[in-house]
């Protein structure tokens, strides 16, 4: 289980397609400890997307006692299949657990085949054998282009290539301030 590994709420929400701001809400009702660089550890990621897939509005209480429950039962190491909550209600985390720890390995081993190099876009991530950024791609399908037509274009390319960079893109903005369009020199 990838239990060591700590997470930002930009990585998490990348991970799990959830909006970030959900995350964050997550911290102001106090059921995360908010330091000042959060990281959220593989429990926490297998809470959210159990949250995500219950699909309710529940309560600050009733979360948090989804959330223990959930570090509870994967502290021991075992990796249980459910949970129970009350006498009434079993989480099935089962299947939660495996997608997760599929989702945070599958991406890792992609990440492993960036290359980053100070001599090619200044360091920024690039595909294997190219100049094409990881970025690039990540915000062409943003925009809504479609795998068929970024491969395409991008031949040596993978359909996973263009999901995970669409993640990566998500979960690691570019850093500092936005470009300003161009302005037109005035005569």
């Amino acid at each position: 289980m990838a239990t060591a590994a700590a997470f930002t709420t930009t990585e998490a929400a990348a991970l799990l397609d959830l909006p970030e701001r959900q995350i964050r809400k997550e911290f102001e009702h106090g059921l995360l400890s908010s330091k000042t660089k959060p990281r959220l550890s593989f429990p926490v990621l297998v809470y959210l997307l159990i949250l995500k897939q219950i699909g309710l509005d529940l309560g600050v209480a009733d979360r948090k006692r989804i959330l223990k429950a959930v570090r509870n039962a994967l502290a021991h190491g075992a990796q249980p299949e459910e949970v129970p909550l009350t006498t009434v209600l079993t989480l099935q985390i089962g299947t939660v657990v495996r997608d997760v720890e599929s989702k945070v390995k599958a991406f890792e081993d992609w990440k492993g085949r960036l290359v980053t190099t100070p001599e090619i876009l200044g360091g920024e991530p690039v595909f294997p054998k190219s100049r094409l950024a990881v970025r690039h791609v990540g915000a062409l399908s943003e925009r809504g282009e479609t795998v068929k037509h970024i491969l395409e274009d991008y031949p040596y390319l993978t359909a996973m290539d263009v999901e995970y960079a669409r993640t990566f893109a998500r979960a690691y903005p570019r850093a500092g301030r936005p470009r300003e369009p161009r302005q037109a020199a005035t005569r």
